[in-house]
């Protein structure tokens, strides 16, 4: 068992700046970088992944990579019902007039210009990233990050008012 320890230990410390990073980038949020992170971890550790020896950092980043893009499909399919125009029944909830007022002018008000026009074209005009990345000049991991800091801002501002 202290083998094992040491092997997990020694590749813990050579791989987590890595697959952090690339979680980081992938999902512009700290916190769940880290957790990706983590969580390929706790698998590994768990012995329900194994991975041969000569391909582990591919291995790794490989499930960085999915496990990011696993995320990211999930806040699309949940972001996908908000729109800045009018109320939308979320998750069975509906949002009445005041707070999508509330929600458009925290839009117009206290996010970047760029990131408030990225979120509008996104969720106001139904534009995919490819299209607003084309549109505007800039990266599809840069429309991803304008859309995922302004969601963040919002989510932060308005968790806890009532619908």
């Amino acid at each position: 068992m202290q083998a094992k320890e040491q092997q997990f230990k020694e590749l813990f410390l050579s791989e987590y700046g890595r697959m952090y990073k690339a979680a980081y980038i992938l999902l512009g949020d700290e916190d769940e970088a880290k957790d990706v992170v983590q969580d390929i971890f706790a698998k590994l550790w768990a012995g329900t992944v194994t991975i041969k020896e000569e391909s582990q950092r591919t291995f790794l980043l490989t499930c960085v990579r999915n496990r990011c893009l696993n995320i990211i499909a999930h806040r699309q399919t949940h972001l996908e019902a908000i729109k800045f125009q009018t109320p939308e029944a979320i998750d069975g909830e509906t949002y009445d007039e005041e707070i999508v007022e509330a929600v458009n002018r925290y839009v117009d008000e206290r996010l970047t210009p760029q990131t408030s026009r990225i979120i509008k074209m996104h969720f106001n005009e139904d534009q995919s990233y490819k299209e607003i990345s084309n549109s505007l000049g800039i990266s599809l991991s840069a429309v991803n990050k304008h859309i995922v800091q302004g969601l963040r801002k919002l989510r932060s501002t308005f968790k806890n008012r009532e619908a």
